[in-house]
């Protein structure tokens, strides 16, 4: 039996077999051993290398830009500071003459025919840099305003969404007013202190000068004097925005990819659309932020949305509810345009990262 185990062992057939055997053993110590000598040689090199090539097919292959992991309030703050700092200063000289030709209250010679002619005659009789006033004030709190703005918007879309459906559009309008309550608490005193500023040959000499004066000679309520106004305007506003940007970006990206230009068309045609609905609020706000007070009692002289809106239709008549209409919303939709833009794209970018 000895024997007999030794030759089947030594058959042609088997030492082909062991042979192939040894071979594929050897290869793969060798392989290893490669393998080890290199990851210990340069590992960090390798690790930078498998790091950028993952990042770039993650950034990429990325189908679906609404289901990307963006819950965290921090992306969407972020964000949305950059957003509106981005907006608000890009169209800050549109928004002065907005609210030139929207002061019912100005003499004669300063009411303006035009966007053109308030232009030229801001420049001419002031100076290129007039059209900045009461800028820094802007900068300073418009990203806080809008990261919470956005971060408010996004929670409770989501808390509308899981509740009464993803595309629903009562849940987009009500995201919208819970952004817009957010955003006015920060904003209304801001709009009040810059619109100051942008009076025509205001007597403040910068923001800073116009926040301690309005504190030390009318008190904390002349911040807040337009806060009812603000709300009024702004709630309906945002839902009309924020629903149709929703609508519109669904409608022209049935695919869910993330495309910039789909951001920033839906995003000026839903924030120019917002702006025509509720001019005659910001009218009746610039009234009521810009108007001089009474010299004996230092109290204004119109006071609340109603008595506003009639002052409004006493000195300019139904046409004064729509004054500065079309520099509203040449502000408006390119800020919103600009807005949704830079959002959306940090979102999407630190939601990858």
């Amino acid at each position: 039996m000895a024997v007999q185990r030794v030759s089947m062992s030594l058959t042609p057939e088997n030492i082909q077999l062991h042979a192939a055997a040894d071979r594929a053993v050897t290869i793969e110590n060798r392989t290893e051993h490669s393998t080890q000598h290199s990851s210990h040689s340069t590992p960090k090199h390798f690790q930078m290398l498998d790091s950028v090539h993952g990042f770039i097919e993650k950034f990429v292959e990325a189908d679906e830009y609404e289901d990307l992991p963006t819950e965290n309030s921090m992306v969407h703050v972020a964000a949305g500071c950059t957003a509106g700092i981005a907006e608000h200063c890009a169209m800050y000289p549109v928004d002065l003459v907005k609210t030139r030709m929207m002061a019912v209250n100005a003499p004669l010679e300063l009411r303006y025919t035009s966007m053109l002619s308030a232009f030229r005659s801001i420049v001419t009789t002031e100076g290129v840099r007039s059209l900045w006033r009461g800028m820094p004030v802007v900068f300073t709190c418009a990203g806080p305003a809008h990261g919470a703005y956005f971060a408010a918007y996004e929670a409770v879309k989501r808390q509308t969404g899981a509740r009464l459906g993803r595309d629903n559009p009562i849940g987009h309008m009500i995201a919208g007013a819970g952004a817009s309550l957010v955003h006015d608490a920060v904003m209304t005193p801001v709009d009040a202190v810059k619109q100051r500023m942008q009076k025509f040959k205001s007597s403040y000499q910068s923001s800073w000068h116009c926040s301690k004066s309005m504190w030390k000679e009318e008190g904390v309520r002349s911040f807040y004097r337009s806060y009812g106004t603000q709300i009024c305007m702004n709630i309906p506003q945002q839902c009309v925005h924020f629903m149709a940007y929703e609508r519109l970006k669904r409608y022209l990206n049935p695919d869910n990819e993330y495309r910039p230009m789909i951001h920033i068309v839906s995003g000026g045609l839903a924030g120019g659309l917002a702006a025509a609905l509720t001019t005659p609020f910001d009218v009746c706000k610039t009234l009521l932020n810009t108007q001089p007070t009474m010299s004996d009692s230092k109290q204004p002289a119109v006071r609340g949305i109603s008595n506003g809106l009639i002052t409004i239709y006493r000195m300019a008549g139904l046409s004064g509810f729509y004054k500065g209409w079309a520099p509203r919303m040449l502000t408006i939709a390119p800020s919103t345009a600009i807005c949704w833009w830079i959002y959306e794209m940090f979102k999407y970018s630190l939601s990858d990262n």
